[in-house]
Order: C-alpha cells, then sequence, then structure tokens
C-alpha cells in the first residue's frame, strides 16, 4: 500500500492523515500477462496504480484492434468514459508482463477528497494529467509524421521501448509493423553516424 501511497505523491503531496485515509481504501491485486483488468463496453469505476508491470488500452472495431495508450510502472490510468460520465468503457487494459496494481474505487476517492484537501488535489491532479495526455496523443497522432511520432514517444517513454512488443508500438504509432522497423532501421543509422548509443532501440518482440 505505501508504494501506490507513494506513486500518488508523485502528482500531489499528501498529509499524514491523507496518507492514511488512501490506503484504507486501496486494494492490490496481481495480473498475469494477457489478464484484461476492464473491458470494452463494461463500466470501470477504479483507478489503477500501476506498482510493476506494462500494459496497453486497445479500441476493437469489427476490423481489428487499434491500441491507444501504453504505460507502466508508475502510471495512473482508468477508464474516463465510466468514472468522469458514468457511460460503459471506450477501452479494454490488456496486461503485457507480471503486473502489480493499485485499486482506488473512484467514488471512494471522491468522498475522501471532500474531506481532505491534499487528497482533492491530488483528484484534481490526476485528472488534469489525463486530460493533458489525452490532448498530447490526439495532437501527436494527428498533426506529427509517422517518425516523428516515434521519436516523441522515444524521448517521452524510453523504458517502455524495451517491454512493449512492436506489434502495439506500432498500433499505438498508427502505422503497420513493417513502417515502425523501417523507421527503426533509419534511426538506427542517423545515431551510428553520429556515435551515439542507441541501446534505447532495443523492444520486445
Amino acid at each position: 500500500m505505501e508504494k501506490v501511497v507513494a506513486i500518488c505523491q508523485q502528482y500531489a503531496p499528501l498529509d499524514e492523515a491523507s496518507q492514511q485515509a488512501l490506503q484504507s481504501i486501496i486494494t492490490l491485486r496481481e495480473y498475469r500477462k494477457n489478464d484484461y483488468v476492464f473491458e470494452q463496453d463494461q463500466f470501470c469505476g477504479d483507478l489503477f496504480v500501476i506498482v510493476k508491470g506494462s500494459y496497453r488500452l486497445f479500441h476493437k472495431t469489427s476490423q481489428k484492434e487499434h491500441t491507444t495508450w501504453l504505460g507502466y510502472d508508475d502510471h495512473i490510468i482508468s477508464s474516463l468514459h465510466s468514472i468522469l460520465f458514468n457511460t460503459p468503457a471506450k477501452e479494454t487494459m490488456h496486461i503485457l508482463e507480471e503486473t502489480v496494481i493499485g485499486v482506488i474505487p473512484y467514488q471512494e476517492l471522491l468522498s475522501l477528497s471532500r474531506q481532505h484537501a491534499s487528497i482533492d488535489k491530488l483528484h484534481r491532479t490526476i485528472m488534469s494529467k489525463f486530460i493533458m495526455e489525452m490532448q498530447e496523443n490526439l495532437f501527436a497522432t494527428r498533426f506529427m509524421e509517422a517518425a516523428d511520432r516515434y521519436h516523441y514517444f522515444t524521448q517521452k517513454q524510453p523504458e517502455a521501448l524495451q517491454r512493449i512488443p512492436l506489434t502495439y508500438l506500432a498500433s499505438f504509432l498508427g502505422i503497420t509493423k513493417e513502417s515502425l522497423s523501417r523507421i527503426r532501421s533509419g534511426f538506427r543509422h542517423r545515431d551510428a553516424n553520429f556515435g551515439l548509443n542507441n541501446s534505447y532501440l532495443r523492444t520486445a518482440s
């Protein structure tokens, strides 16, 4: 529980009373690779604090799955459609490796936020970060070329490149796996010409 609270405090500091109150509503759960935490078209009423592990969010159409987000240790994630609008989730949360998650019931967090000013600030900061990341992701998808999107992602989440399968990374970037391989090859050649260490290009298969 303390690790979950420590991750939350990366978003906003909590006083001692708030830490104890938050710990009282947290449940730790362990997930195996390929488990689903919540699924598309089902209601999700929790926040998920990733203690360790990695995941993706994807939306499924009749043709294929579209990866919409990738994350790992220290992330906080949920279905905004469910927790904010009380509607079914638009995405599925898919576990990519052995993962430990701290589960926070959203309505209980709201109740605590009315009792503790620091938890209220934590709640508002988490929501603001959700919205900011959604806007950044939309901007990158709509207005950046594929190579620029790849570079943007490697700068923002370099560790994830060693843990996320290429198929899911390509889907997240909105390109084919073959196009991603060509982009990565181009970055390798560029870095080799400048004598740079390109170990960050190693990605899970």
